[in-house]
């Protein structure tokens, strides 16, 4: 069993047990501040695609801002229950959620295409390979001009395999999207060094 593994099993065991404190059930003011923005700039809302969705908070935010959403998360608790949020919310089909690994995303068709991801803190715990289908879904289901926000723990010293940088997203997704801002900061529940990256899909094939 590879460390990613017992990482997935890791977070299946805490969904079930409930001991989940990275769900802290609210939306990131990044993401609040650029749906704000986009909607200052009377930016219809389009497609959304939220990978690594888990229990469906900021999703179903995007969806009562009239954004039709995609959420996928590997782990069934998760997907379990932000099912059964939207419906609560009466969000159903806007915000519809499947069980998936974010690195195999062949299921979804690229047409129409997505206008908007967002990942906050999956893609920086995937393995190399699994990084590589990654992004290349994210490039064929985003359309030109489409924006990517990511939130993602810095790499840590000695520790390759975890994390990733303005650097390693430059080698991830080369000219297929640029990066357009960062900020950085820390973690509070590790507490690790994080940052949040926004970035643009190119008309790069």
């Amino acid at each position: 069993m590879t460390v990613f593994d017992r990482r997935r099993l890791s977070f299946l065991w805490r969904y079930l047990r409930g001991n989940t404190p990275w769900d802290s059930g609210l939306v990131p003011p990044e993401v609040i501040d650029w749906i704000e923005a986009a909607e200052s700039e009377t930016l219809s809302p389009g497609r959304a695609l939220d990978l690594g969705c888990g229990t469906g908070t900021t999703a179903i935010y995007l969806a009562q801002h009239e954004w039709d959403v995609v959420g996928v998360d590997f782990a069934l608790p998760a997907i379990w229950q932000a099912r059964r949020r939207a419906r609560a919310h009466h969000l159903t089909p806007r915000a519809r959620f499947f069980r998936g690994d974010v690195s195999r995303l062949d299921f979804l068709p690229d047409d129409p295409p997505f206008d908007l991801a967002i990942d906050i803190g999956c893609l920086h715990g995937l393995s190399a390979s699994e990084r590589e289908g990654y992004a290349a879904h994210l490039a064929r289901l985003l359309m030109p001009g489409a924006s990517y926000l990511l939130y993602a723990f810095l790499p840590r010293s000695g520790d390759g395999s975890f994390g990733v940088d303005a650097s390693g997203l430059a080698a991830l997704f080369g000219a297929r999207f640029e990066l357009t801002g960062e900020q950085y900061g820390i973690e509070v529940t590790t507490p690790q060094p994080s940052a949040w990256y926004t970035l643009r899909r190119t008309d790069t094939p």
